[in-house]
């Protein structure tokens, strides 16, 4: 059974978490001159995926590679909703949201550890740093797949009778 556990802290670090969010995914957008008016929708996409992820994974303890793919899925439905009604391609929106969702902190103790592996002083360090590699390594690849997976399919369910050949 799935056991939902909200405290203050929770909330707030959700609610940290999605402002932080929400001002980096619209400076992302601006790097690729989206339009002006699209700014708002994907500042509100990257508070409401990364609020999700961090909500999925605080409070109801989903592991991260599967809370990073549903949040991507709710934001990925969101947008094909959104986008054309705007007359914008839904990637415009989704690609700049999921910006704080990029594994970093696990892709540098990855690299820290393929560095650690090349200075190994001990049979045990090195076990342990090989060890690292696989698990950080393993683990930011993991999230890099669960975001494009969480891109791609919602659109696979919504656009299925989109193109008619007859």
């Amino acid at each position: 059974m799935l056991d939902i556990v909200i405290t203050e802290d929770i909330l707030l670090k959700v609610l940290y978490q999605g402002l932080a969010a929400g001002f980096i995914a619209p400076a992302f957008a601006m790097l690729f001159a989206v339009p002006f008016n699209c700014l708002s929708y994907i500042a509100l996409g990257g508070f409401i995926i990364r609020a999700a992820r961090t909500f999925l994974v605080q409070s109801m303890n989903i592991e991260i590679v599967m809370a990073t793919f549903l949040a991507c899925a709710i934001g990925s439905s969101i947008f094909i909703y959104i986008a054309p009604k705007l007359g914008v391609p839904r990637p415009v929106f989704t690609v700049a949201s999921i910006i704080a969702l990029i594994p970093g902190v696990d892709g540098y103790n990855a690299l820290l550890a393929l560095m650690a592996i090349v200075d190994g002083d001990t049979q045990e360090m090195l076990a342990r740093s090989i060890a690292d590699l696989f698990h950080y390594g393993v683990r930011c690849v993991a999230i890099m797949i669960s975001i494009a997976l969480g891109i791609a399919i919602p659109p696979l369910f919504f656009y299925r009778y989109r193109y008619h050949h007859f």
